[in-house]
């Protein structure tokens, strides 16, 4: 199996990329084959709606990095998809890759995601659980409109500063297993 991991954070090795990295190392332990993409230096335009998804066999009319992402999602089994909350919602940049992934919905790209997994890992600030709600009901319905499979999801609050997500052993045991598990 192929897991490939789509890193949301702004910032390079915080909380969401850690424990990204941990399910990853899991399922390379496991013999699969893992990549993990950050979408923070690539170029991901915002979707503009035109309504012109696959002209000429490419799933997109805007030419940036996105292009290659198409590739990428369509020899995955799994998609992982780690963000942080910002202001009850995924990252920009996370937002952006989500709004683009519209051509898996035509009739050319849907056979490309169906069935595939989902995982979604997402740190927050707050102590309160109601800050990262809505994004998980965002991400539930967006797995749903593309026919992915949402088979996990590792949350995790209360984690302000960078690396804060080491002093909790048990959710990178966590991560580490749930990739391990995949199969």
């Amino acid at each position: 199996m192929k897991l490939t991991a789509f890193l949301g954070s702004h910032r390079k090795g915080r909380n969401t990329d850690i424990l990204a990295e941990y399910l990853l190392a899991g399922a390379k332990d496991a013999g699969h084959e893992t990549e993990a993409i950050s979408l923070r230096s690539l170029s991901i335009r915002p979707c503009i709606g035109y309504e012109r998804c696959w002209p000429n066999g490419k799933p997109c009319v805007l030419e940036d990095d996105m292009q290659t992402l198409y590739e990428t999602i369509a020899v995955s089994d799994v998609l992982i998809f780690a963000t942080p909350v910002y202001w009850y919602a995924p990252t920009a940049i996370m937002k952006a890759f989500i709004d683009r992934l519209v051509p898996f919905n035509r009739p050319q790209g849907r056979p490309l995601i169906e069935g595939k997994q989902a995982i979604l890992i997402t740190t927050y600030e707050e102590k309160d659980c109601q800050a990262v709600e809505p994004l998980l009901r965002m991400f539930e319905l967006s797995f749903n409109y593309l026919g992915l499979q949402f088979t996990d999801c590792i949350v995790s609050g209360s984690l302000g500063p960078k690396g804060a997500v080491r002093e909790k052993p048990d959710l990178l045991d966590t991560a580490y297993r749930v990739g391990r598990c995949l199969g």
